[in-house]
């Protein structure tokens, strides 16, 4: 493990370890420097500002914990391991959704799920050779997007509980169904361009 990605780490178990005592609002890179025992030129080195420092730790955790993360033809199995991962750590994640603005882990997953939906959406027509032009594929994403977002806000709003997680198995199932209406119809259209 490189000395980067030690101290990287080190720096997220501090930021854990204050907010067990305060909330985020209430931390300041000074207190993360303090705890953690180093300067403020090494944190600013590998983070722009402690919301950046929460980003890092989510990616972190995806991509030991979500092994389809990435995988752009199944954005709903992401979806409901990304909302698994954050009912297992759900007290540091309640404490980190309770800001939005800027660099907000709100924002972060907005980007991700955006930049997912669109490549699920580019590879699902493509392959049946229906041509959608990109604005109209970049509307589907965020119409998507916004939608995935606005679920996991009305459950961290509700306190994350775990019933939830059968809500969110259900609505994968809903969006695969979907899904599989985009493969059938792709095979018509090929069946009669044949």
């Amino acid at each position: 493990m490189s000395n980067n990605l030690v101290t990287k780490e080190a720096i997220a178990m501090g930021l854990k370890q204050l907010m067990e005592k305060w909330p985020l609002s209430k931390i300041s890179v000074k207190d993360i420097t303090d705890h953690c025992n180093i300067s403020r030129n090494t944190f600013y080195y590998h983070f722009k500002d402690k919301y950046e420092l929460i980003n890092w730790i989510f990616y972190s955790d995806m991509q030991k914990n979500v092994n389809s993360f990435t995988e752009s033809e199944r954005p709903m199995d992401s979806f409901v391991n990304v909302c698994r991962c954050l009912y297992e750590n759900r007290k540091f994640y309640f404490a980190c959704f309770q800001y939005i603005g800027q660099n907000s882990l709100y924002e972060y997953l907005y980007e991700f799920y955006f930049d997912l939906w669109e490549n699920s959406m580019n590879l699902r027509y493509s392959t049946c050779d229906f041509v959608l032009t990109k604005e109209e594929i970049q509307l589907i994403a965020k119409l998507k997007s916004h939608s995935l977002i606005g679920i996991i806000s009305d459950w961290i709003r509700g306190g994350m509980h775990a019933d939830y997680l059968k809500y969110l198995e259900k609505l994968e199932a809903i969006i695969e169904q979907e899904i599989s209406g985009y493969t059938m119809m792709c095979e018509k259209v090929k069946r009669k361009v044949c």
